[in-house]
């Protein structure tokens, strides 16, 4: 990641000094300030010492402001990252398409290239709030895909389904156990939706003022 520091330390000398030498023409001029005494020298000497303390305090407000950016800006690229893989179509597939007996086999192609992500992630997102639903929906997209990948396997036609090969009849008892974990894996894809679109919500709020934008698709 692209992250400045602040010099913190040199900042806060010239800061600390600008207003010493304010304070201090302040005092060499007259003190107590008497108006009708200041001499031309003196008053360009104040104005001086003015200008400097506040420059100082302007430069430091901007450098402020670019480190801000640079942080959010960070968190924008890390998410544009992860909307490659939860993209339009993975979303839509977690939101509106039913777990069935046949589902295509890249299905949650994008929910597997996240996992693999997730795995070898050593940076998190400066913003806890979002790093902490970050987090949630990787466990949960976890969860279901081990989940979905324990009941479903390819049929080497582009196809998964909990079907035995040569699409052989269950009996009564084992379709009724099928479709109870068909129904718990459709609640599982529904709640990632939901998640999902909290992250995005909670991104947009968070990052927004950033210099980059996140990548936007209907949700």
């Amino acid at each position: 990641m692209n992250l400045k520091i602040v010099p913190e330390h040199p900042n806060r000398i010239a800061r600390i000094g600008s207003i010493l030498a304010l304070v201090g023409s302040l005092i060499w001029v007259q003190w107590p300030i008497n108006l009708a005494s200041f001499n031309i020298a003196g008053v360009i000497l104040l104005l001086a010492a003015l200008v400097t303390w506040v420059s100082t305090e302007i430069a430091e407000y901007q450098e402020g402001e670019r480190f801000d950016d640079n942080v959010m800006s960070d968190d924008v690229d890390k998410l544009n990252s992860i909307l490659k893989f939860i993209d339009r179509n993975q979303f839509y597939t977690l939101k509106q398409k039913a777990v069935e007996t046949y589902m295509d086999e890249d299905d949650y192609r994008g929910l597997q290239s996240l996992i693999y992500y997730r795995e070898n992630d050593i940076f998190h997102f400066h913003n806890s709030k979002i790093q902490s639903i970050y987090e949630i929906f990787s466990k949960e997209a976890l969860d279901f895909y081990m989940s979905f990948y324990g009941l479903y396997t390819y049929d080497g036609h582009g196809r998964s389904t909990w079907r035995p090969s040569g699409d052989r009849y269950v009996s009564d008892k084992v379709y009724k156990e099928i479709q109870h974990e068909i129904a718990i894996l459709n609640r599982k894809a529904s709640n990632l939706a939901e998640r999902w679109e909290e992250l995005i919500n909670l991104s947009r709020q968070e990052l927004k003022g950033a210099s980059k934008a996140i990548e936007r698709y209907e949700l």
